[in-house]
């Protein structure tokens, strides 16, 4: 695990006086250890934990993304922290978008997988000059998985592979979980070790997580409930990428938006974790 502890002292590098006051916040909140069946985004969701499970929900999920990133434009409504187990120091996040009820017909009119990549591989780059001293530049470098939409299970998969400044390696996968009123966008962060396919790696998550009945894709209302202004396509051109595709009907984002944000879908949030576990329990870290 070479690679958590490159990225923890680069995260923690330029806030060393500050590290004691983040674990007391961070210890602070609402961390559920047991496993259970916990709602979450107003009773719509279900997340069922393991052992291997620290999980945090609503606006403390919010507070702590705050206390990892030092901003508010990330507020996800739960987060799962893999403390022991096979994915050890991976993690999931969970954020629940209502835009309407999201249509599958227009995958191949939006979806342009090398186009897609090379935009990628731009906005990171422009990304690495709005980062601020002591963050690591990082670099795109293929689709791990590229883009799929799973018809049967109303979800789409994919995966970017990249590494840093360091040669250190990440993989993201994503996956969009569809639901009546939206979509469930499900995060995971790991190393290449961890992953083989973002099915793979998000098939114990989605396994774990549903919508509850009424909420689910299958409970549309056709004629009654709210649609989209764009497909599910187009959605995933927009998230992937950070741009947006006017003629699909999506406001694009403010250049300054997608460039302070960008690094959110690579930054690993809790490559900290294990150092963090350690000093909650009061054992000395690595």
């Amino acid at each position: 695990m070479k690679f958590l502890m490159v990225f923890l002292s680069l995260v923690f590098a330029h806030a060393v006086s500050a590290q004691d006051d983040d674990i007391t916040k961070l210890r602070a909140l609402n961390w559920k250890e047991t496993p259970d069946n916990y709602s979450i985004a107003d009773n719509k969701a279900v997340i069922k934990t393991t052992e291997n499970d620290f999980l945090i929900t609503g606006q403390e999920a919010a507070e702590y993304m705050f206390i990892m990133q030092g901003h508010r434009s990330y507020s996800p409504d739960a987060a799962i922290l893999r403390v022991q187990g096979p994915e050890v120091d991976s993690q999931v996040i969970y954020t629940i978008n209502e835009v309407g009820y999201l249509t599958q017909d227009d995958w191949d009119d939006n979806i342009d997988k090398a186009k897609m990549l090379e935009e990628i591989q731009e906005g990171t780059r422009e990304a690495n000059k709005q980062r601020g001293e002591g963050y690591p530049n990082l670099y795109v470098d293929a689709w791990a998985q590229d883009p799929h939409l799973d018809k049967t299970n109303n979800t789409v998969y994919w995966a970017i592979a990249g590494h840093d400044d360091n040669q250190n390696e990440f993989i993201n996968a994503k996956a969009l979980k569809l639901g009546r009123e939206g979509y469930t966008e499900i995060l995971w962060i790991g190393s290449p070790e961890q992953f083989s396919s973002a099915e793979v790696a998000l098939e114990p998550v989605l396994a774990n997580y549903s919508y509850k009945e009424g909420f689910q894709y299958a409970d549309y209302i056709p004629g009654s409930d709210k649609v989209a202004a764009a497909g599910v396509g187009a959605l995933v051109y927009k998230l992937a990428t950070g741009k947006a595709l006017a003629k699909a009907g999506f406001l694009a984002l403010a250049a300054i938006f997608a460039k302070k944000l960008w690094f959110l879908v690579f930054l690993p949030v809790i490559y900290g974790w294990k150092w963090v576990k350690n000093r909650f329990s009061g054992k000395p870290s690595e």
